[in-house]
């Protein structure tokens, strides 16, 4: 099943892809990669032992400070400054949000009726129907969401994903879902996976307005910027309850704190309702 998920919506190829043509040219720490290939039926890459390297590697449960968050932003924000409106020249990037939209559409149904089902209370009852709302419209959600100009964005930087150089440099791993996105992908997934509830709450507003300084001229107002930065959290949310419907990506106990951490989020933040 482990294989499968990666294979159908060609996971392995944006990793590939990433480490083969990208890694080089972006901002964050990644690790070193000796070889990457990729054929249709399977893929094979050799990365570097990061724990070789002096790095410090987090779980997925682990909670990031509001100055930790704020390092991983700064170096997201300078990548999304740099792609800002310039992935054509990698078309696969593009490739994969295709895809993803028209297997989301018929799988997310049923995926988060399992994923509620297998949560129990980690997820309030009066969030269930919202949820269920948005898996039956998701590609006008994702319409929505979706609006403006695109950037390359990670896609998936829960705690499980990062890790922090010897140096001190904030770096990213799992690069199989990176794309052609919105930048506000990223930051509401950041935040809403890797920040205990209240430290979200009181520190998301101002993370958010230092992230924008930092993107510089091409940002949106603020007022946009928090909107979009609401409306993604919803996906966030999806994201957690497809990984604890197909239960072979995290231990359940893991899955169970990331759905809770972004389900509060999402009802703090009335993020379907602003969907």
């Amino acid at each position: 099943m482990a294989r499968a998920f990666v294979a159908v919506p060609r996971l392995s190829r944006a990793e590939v892809g990433f480490y083969a043509e990208l890694r080089d040219q972006v901002p964050v720490a990644t690790p070193t990669c000796h070889a990457a290939r990729h054929t249709p039926l399977s893929f094979c890459l050799v990365l570097e032992d990061l724990a070789d390297s002096g790095a410090t590697l987090r779980s997925s449960t682990d909670t990031l400070s509001a100055d930790e968050a704020h390092s991983l932003l700064t170096a997201l924000a300078d990548m999304h400054r740099q792609w800002w409106g310039h992935t054509e020249s990698h078309p696969w990037l593009a490739k994969n949000p295709r895809r993803e939209l028209v297997l989301g559409a018929l799988l997310s149904p049923s995926l988060c009726r399992l994923g509620l089902m297998r949560v129990g209370t980690a997820i309030p009852k009066d969030l269930h129907k919202p949820i269920s709302r948005y898996a039956r419209d998701r590609r006008a959600a994702h319409a929505a969401m979706a609006a403006g100009p695109v950037t390359l964005i990670h896609n998936d930087c829960h705690p499980g994903n990062q890790f922090t150089t010897a140096d001190g440099r904030p770096g990213l791993i799992d690069w199989q879902l990176c794309r052609a996105g919105p930048w506000a992908r990223d930051v509401a997934y950041l935040l809403a996976t890797s920040l205990d509830p209240e430290v979200r709450s009181y520190a998301e507003r101002d993370l958010l307005a230092e992230y924008l300084g930092r993107l510089g001229p091409d940002a949106p107002t603020s007022d946009d910027a928090w909107l979009a930065y609401r409306r993604h959290i919803v996906y966030a949310v999806e994201a957690m309850l497809v990984t604890a419907a197909v239960g072979v990506m995290m231990p359940k106990s893991t899955s169970l704190a990331l759905v809770e951490r972004t389900a509060t989020a999402a009802a703090d933040l009335d993020s379907f309702d602003a969907l």
